[in-house]
């Protein structure tokens, strides 16, 4: 369907609408359709706030990370207390190469939800990265006491602290990880 042909077909429906149907485009992987939808919800005066997330998600997903990183602190503006979007708001900073904001981000989920096992995980990954392999084992003990063995989160834990109880360099200890990670961890909420 061509661009115009589009964006008429896509007047006749209201942000709601749109909304819906964007988040259809997501479910079966149509990203190209799912943003052009959720743009158009943006541009209205009062966007739902669940939007606002989706099109978040939906740039990390397309790793255009400084929107997405613009869209879930607008949204946390407004939900402050929203977990989910707190830690994507930490992988897109962490996946966008801002290793300091990634960590504010998942210390304040950790706030919130001291057994948060992705946050648990990835604020333990970043720090076995940048040295500080004590603090790292520490966030991954904390993980494999909470987290049920059938977990996303618990092998990948137990893998990166027996890599670096094996004395592994950070570098080496966790260059492996990469490969075990979710590919989409923009839905990752458990």
């Amino acid at each position: 369907m061509a661009i115009s042909e589009k964006s008429t077909k896509v007047e006749q429906f209201d942000a709601v609408e749109l909304f819906a149907f964007a988040r259809l485009a997501v479910d079966r992987g149509d990203l190209e359709d799912a943003l052009f939808k959720l743009k158009q919800v943006l541009a209205t005066v009062d966007p739902p706030a669940d939007a606002i997330a989706l099109a978040a998600m939906v740039y990390a997903r397309l790793r255009l990370f400084d929107r997405a990183e613009k869209l879930y602190e607008r949204y946390l503006e407004k939900h402050p207390n929203a977990v989910l979007e707190r830690f994507q708001l930490g992988m897109t900073y962490y996946d966008g190469g801002k290793p300091v904001p990634a960590l504010e981000a998942w210390e304040k989920v950790l706030k919130d939800q001291p057994r948060h096992p992705p946050a648990l995980f990835y604020k333990a990954l970043l720090l076995a990265q940048t040295g500080k392999t004590g603090d790292a084992k520490q966030m991954l003990d904390v993980l494999l006491k909470s987290a049920p063995a059938d977990n996303l989160y618990f092998g990948r834990a137990k893998e990166l602290l027996q890599a670096l109880e094996a004395g592994k360099a950070p570098e080496s200890a966790t260059a492996n990880i990469g490969a075990m990670l979710p590919t989409d961890a923009y839905r990752t909420d458990h």
